[in-house]
């Protein structure tokens, strides 16, 4: 290169306008040696004094949540039951934000990430992780992450009117995406969402390689002291949701009261990886005579569960276990 040449290429340098921080920067099409996913997203993270100000704008606009769709969808309880709802999911917050905390006489959580299952199909897994991410986003200066890890039967994604928009999927299949282009803000105050993104056969593939816990660690990384909610397919209807677990922090399972049988949930315990402390919701019981008393206000209990398998008592890394009708 001649020396007028390189005299062009400055002037151009110091002519090109900033970059907007609040934009996601372009996908960078390098070699993996030199710009690993941790170096680049430290550097996006070092532009931006708010790492979730960086989200995808192909929108043009912020998420609207339509409440009266999601009520009518049987993804947020009715009017008739939103203050007891409302209370129910309070119980199941309260414990696994300590556990992140690391609060005195709580087990600490590994990370902020919180895996919502379930054994089978139908439970109210969704229900949970979109009430659970509304919930803790009401208290102040907490954000939420809300993840659509159902990829093969998204729930979340066309429920907030995002079918067809680029997800997680995407940002596991192309190595040059940033996680912050998946990343939609939504007009709920703190709250973000990754849709699923577009299906591929190869999911499982993709869930099980490095490239899925570098992803949920920007995420968490990204949200600081608030929560990634990540919603999982079924344990016993897909592998990833089994492959899921080895990134998360704790996992909750939901159990639907009186139809699920025992053995199902045991069945799906014993695929969760084994350093994930795990919590259980019962969902849709019938109220017992202490919760009439006690009117909406009642929530239940909470115990240490021993789950048995192959003869061997699992022990210790059970969560707390919450009965309710969220």
């Amino acid at each position: 290169m001649s020396i007028v040449e390189r005299a062009l290429q400055k002037a151009k340098a110091k002519a090109a306008p900033a970059a907007d921080p609040l934009e996601p920067s372009q996908p960078v099409a390098a070699a993996p040696e030199q710009f690993p996913e941790e170096s680049r997203v430290s550097r996006i993270e070092s532009r931006a004094e708010d790492p979730l100000a960086l989200t995808s704008r192909d929108l043009k606009a912020m998420v609207q949540i339509d409440f009266d769709h999601l009520r009518a969808t049987g993804r947020m309880a009715t009017a008739a039951l939103s203050d007891q709802t409302e209370e129910e999911i309070r119980r199941i917050k309260w414990p696994l934000l300590r556990a992140i905390e690391g609060s005195e006489g709580v087990v600490p959580a590994r990370n902020n990430l919180v895996l919502v299952t379930s054994a089978l199909p139908g439970e109210g897994k969704t229900f949970t992780s979109l009430n659970l991410a509304l919930s803790i986003v009401r208290d102040r200066e907490m954000r939420v992450v809300l993840v659509d890890g159902d990829v093969a039967r998204p729930g979340l994604t066309p429920s907030l009117g995002l079918d067809g928009r680029p997800g997680l999927n995407d940002a596991l299949e192309d190595e040059t995406r940033d996680i912050s282009t998946v990343t939609y803000q939504t007009d709920v105050e703190g709250l973000f969402f990754v849709p699923a993104g577009k299906w591929n056969s190869h999911a499982p593939e993709y869930f099980a390689g490095s490239r899925m816990p570098q992803l949920m660690a920007a995420l968490s990384r990204r949200v600081g002291r608030g929560v990634v909610i990540f919603d999982s397919p079924p344990l016993l209807a897909t592998n990833e949701a089994q492959v899921a677990t080895r990134f998360a922090g704790q996992v909750l399972i939901v159990v639907r009261a009186e139809e699920t049988e025992q053995q199902a949930v045991l069945d799906a315990i014993a695929l969760v990886d084994k350093d994930a402390p795990i919590s259980a919701v019962l969902n849709n019981c019938k109220p017992s005579m202490l919760s009439r008393y006690y009117g909406q206000y009642y929530y239940g209990y909470s115990s240490k569960y021993k789950y048995r398998r192959d003869e061997n008592e699992i022990q210790g890394r059970r969560g707390s276990t919450a009965k309710g009708s969220a």
